[in-house]
């Protein structure tokens, strides 16, 4: 049975704050052991994500939302940071082992010097390492304990351009709210929906957004690659604006692309058709929802042969042998993970938010994967946290332990 929310202690609340193109999520939620318990979420959609008032104002009212459910106050958030204007790049560091054999600290350093990046490359967001070498030895995952004389590193540094950081916090802060992380989207959707064993095998992770699609390859642990195209949703909602018989408005076909939008042609009716408003007061219109279909497949084959000749190009697909998991907004098209599957050759299934409880249904769709993902992020961080105070906390106990063993012997003896 879940815990009686006015048992809830404030430092264990967690908030996970997603800005997309086209919508707002802010969810409350609460580490549940290796899951994680949502409060409630505040949704809202954007319909204009370039305009600085608005986006602070719909935040607004999705924190107040939040705040006058659940009854708890909405301060300290991890949000979420993708777009074309992130870029991730792979850097090697090398250092010479000065006792002989990896220590904790060897690997530390070995990392922050792989990391050591330009300027010019952007500010950091995250550091992935990948697998270490030692001496003639590669693809150690992890070196601790073992003996050699040079210890190397190849990590992945996802960096975003500063200023696209610095509005991301103005806005959160303009709402009244706090920045803990910044977190990659791609990331965040990992947590909420790959597995363990995905993960091993190696998998890519295709979030398909109204702004920008992105792929993010995992193998282990480790992030190998990550590529973004800022042909997505939104690019198919234009399609359906300037592709039917009667010119209708952008929110009017993505509208209409909600409701009737399908990928599985061959399962519509030859004459199948839905109503479109007319221009000014000339009625409906009746169109082909054969067509609608025939639009929103061909951009959606593009995104995806996009995407798959990218990874070709960089070698990466004989690694992603656990096949693809597609999520964001996109995929509420029925079909479109057999596009997936015919366009890149592997297994795919849609991504749905995995390892949470008290959450609605509503809320049970890729398109939420980013905001649930972030309380997982969220989570696993506190519990880091947690271990290292502890951990802090028991060698300090030690060493007063040992002072007090010492004074005692001095006194006595």
């Amino acid at each position: 049975m879940d815990e009686p929310r006015n048992e809830i202690r404030k430092e264990d609340l967690i908030f996970g704050l997603d800005i997309g193109a086209s919508k707002i999520n802010l969810f409350a939620g609460v580490a549940n052991g290796d899951s994680v318990r949502v409060l409630e979420c505040g949704d809202f959609p954007l319909t204009n994500a370039d305009e600085f008032d608005h986006v602070v104002e719909m935040l607004k009212q999705a924190a107040q939302t939040v705040e006058s459910i659940t009854g708890v106050d909405v301060h300290d958030v991890y949000v979420g940071i993708a777009g074309m204007h992130v870029s991730a790049v792979n850097y090697k560091g090398l250092i010479t082992l000065p006792t002989g054999e990896v220590r904790s600290q060897d690997i530390e350093m070995v990392k922050d010097q792989a990391s050591t990046i330009p300027e010019s490359a952007g500010q950091i967001i995250h550091v992935f390492p990948g697998e270490y070498t030692l001496d003639d030895q590669t693809g150690i995952r992890n070196p601790k304990g073992l003996n050699g004389r040079r210890l190397g590193v190849e990590v992945q540094v996802v960096t975003s351009r500063p200023s696209a950081i610095q509005n991301l916090d103005k806005c959160v802060r303009s709402a009244g709210l706090h920045t803990v992380e910044f977190v990659w989207e791609p990331l965040a959707a990992a947590y909420a929906v790959l597995t363990a064993d995905e993960k091993e095998l190696g998998v890519a992770l295709v979030d398909v957004g109204a702004g920008t699609a992105d792929v993010a390859v995992f193998v282990g642990e480790s992030l190998r690659y990550t590529a973004s195209l800022d042909i997505a949703g939104n690019s198919i909602t234009s399609d359906i604006s300037k592709c039917l018989k009667v010119p209708i408005s952008l929110s009017k076909a993505e509208e209409i692309k909600k409701k009737y939008g399908t990928c599985k042609i061959t399962n519509l009716n030859a004459d199948e058709t839905f109503p479109v408003p007319g221009v000014g007061e000339r009625g409906d219109v009746l169109c082909s929802r054969n067509l609608l279909a025939r639009v929103i497949t061909a951009r959606v084959e593009e995104i995806f042969k996009l995407l798959k000749k990218d990874l070709e190009k960089h070698g990466i697909v004989g690694l992603i042998n656990g096949g693809i998991v597609l999520t964001g907004g996109c995929c509420a098209l029925d079909g479109i993970d057999e596009i997936a599957e015919k366009v890149f050759e592997k297994p795919v299934r849609i991504g749905r938010p995995k390892g949470v409880s008290g959450i609605q249904d509503a809320f049970r769709k890729p398109s939420y994967a980013t905001g649930i993902g972030l309380l997982h992020y969220a989570a696993r961080q506190r519990s880091e946290n947690k271990k290292y105070e502890t951990g802090k906390q028991l060698t300090v106990s030690v060493k007063k332990g040992l002072q007090w063993l010492k004074d005692l012997v001095r006194t006595y003896f």
